[in-house]
């Protein structure tokens, strides 16, 4: 039977990968956000490009999955990043807004985290 730490494996590289994933997948969003605002002639080749951003958002991901935590905690964690970096560029690039109604939506990410990791 596996114990909880075993279940929780966190490593150095395993952490590195989904940082890069994260701030992979964030940059590509962004940009086909950017790329929708300014190339809606040419939306469709804005989007075949994207592929070289999401490209190595996937491949870390996938090797996040095989060095590290269980797939919960992996998925989780990945997502929360995905959240608080995408907000972040939402509102500092583009001007969305950003209330309480928000920070408890975070809140319950991070909440949601924690209680798959215990």
């Amino acid at each position: 039977m596996e114990t909880r730490l075993e279940t929780l494996r966190i490593s150095p590289v395993w952490v590195g990968l989904l940082v890069a994933s994260i701030l992979c997948d964030v940059v590509a969003t962004a940009y086909l956000k950017w790329a929708g605002d300014r190339f809606s002639n040419n939306f469709h080749l804005a989007n075949v490009l994207s592929i070289v951003f999401f490209a190595p958002a996937i491949v870390t991901f996938g090797y996040a999955l095989r060095e590290g935590s269980s797939y919960l905690v992996t998925t989780m964690a990945w997502l929360v990043g995905l959240t608080l970096g995408n907000t972040l560029v939402g509102v500092l690039l583009f001007g969305d807004a950003f209330g309480a109604a928000k920070v408890a939506g975070i809140g319950a990410a991070l909440a949601a985290l924690f209680l798959l990791t215990i």
